[in-house]
């Protein structure tokens, strides 16, 4: 059974997984099956990634940062009784443009030298110009970006921030009430690596907000829940989704417009039934394609 949604049911199960719904909750609130809304995700998905891809190049950024979040696929990596492909510990890495909040690059991988390889080489494919690279002290970043962007025309530093509990003036431990035993941040310490970044406005916070939302937003984020994702392929599908949304559907508070439309690469902000047309759009070449290709076969 293939049951096509309407547009504007499309629209809606878009907004609620947007909104941090399950699947399963998704697909009761609007009358459907699981795989329906599944297939959504993914033909969306795979939409927005290849959209991204093709349009999000040559950006003119003057600040950027770079982080890695974490979340599981199937299983804890600790609690596997065996090594599993695809499942167990993976890293979101991404990449944002401090001022529009466009975040252009991202990846769904370990938290290895070679995923940061295929990371960073992307990153420096997009961008243009002179630029300021702010990172945490991930060890690995400071090879990759050298490797990929050079010793020229850019600037580099790391933010390291501390965490521990608050103090008093004379040195002893604050009273902490209710929320005792919550870790704090003490300070954040800056270092330029390469060139001369502007340590006063070095910073990756802005790429850590946006992690902030991916937790509340995106239901395999959350934590304590069962909304985890069980299968590596949907996961990264459903990342795709949600920087889509983030990029050119939602609005910014602080810039009162979407990421995309603050950085020049659209001229308004898309509304969820133009991300269900691109999505048939996508889908309908895609079909074009493979029927040519296969009819060039047979010639």
């Amino acid at each position: 059974m293939n049951k096509r949604l309407s547009n504007d049911k499309q629209a809606l199960i878009l907004a609620a997984l947007c909104e941090g719904a399950p699947i399963r909750a998704v697909a009761r609130m609007f009358q459907t099956e699981k795989k329906i809304v599944s297939r959504v995700i993914r033909e969306t998905g795979e939409a927005f990634a290849d959209y991204m891809d093709r349009n999000f190049r040559d950006l003119p950024c003057s600040r950027i940062e770079m982080d890695e979040q974490w979340q599981y696929v199937g299983c804890h990596a600790g609690r596997m009784v065996k090594k599993e492909k695809g499942k167990g510990d993976f890293w979101l890495w991404c990449c944002i443009d401090a001022d529009t909040k466009l975040v252009f690059s991202h990846r769904v991988g370990k938290r290895d030298y070679w995923t940061g390889y295929d990371f960073v080489k992307d990153v420096r494919n997009r961008v243009k110009g002179a630029v300021q690279i702010a990172t945490d002290n991930l060890r690995a970043y400071p090879f990759l970006i050298r490797g990929h962007f050079g010793y020229e025309g850019y600037s580099f530093g790391t933010e390291t921030k501390i965490f521990g509990e608050p103090m008093l003036s004379d040195g002893t431990l604050a009273q902490l009430g209710r929320n005792e035993g919550v870790r704090r941040l003490k300070t954040a310490e800056r270092k330029a690596v390469v060139g001369s970044p502007d340590l006063s406005s070095l910073t990756t916070s802005h790429v850590e907000r946006a992690f902030l939302s991916v937790r509340q937003e995106l239901k395999r984020f959350q934590r304590k829940t069962l909304g985890y994702s069980k299968d590596l392929e949907m996961h990264k599908l459903a990342v795709a989704l949600h920087f889509g949304v983030y990029n050119f559907v939602r609005i910014h508070k602080t810039l009162g417009t979407t990421p995309a439309v603050a950085a020049g690469v659209e001229y308004e902000r898309w509304s969820l039934e133009q991300v269900v047309e691109m999505t048939a759009d996508y889908w309908r070449q895609k079909e074009d394609a493979k029927f040519e290709d296969a009819f060039a076969k047979l010639a």
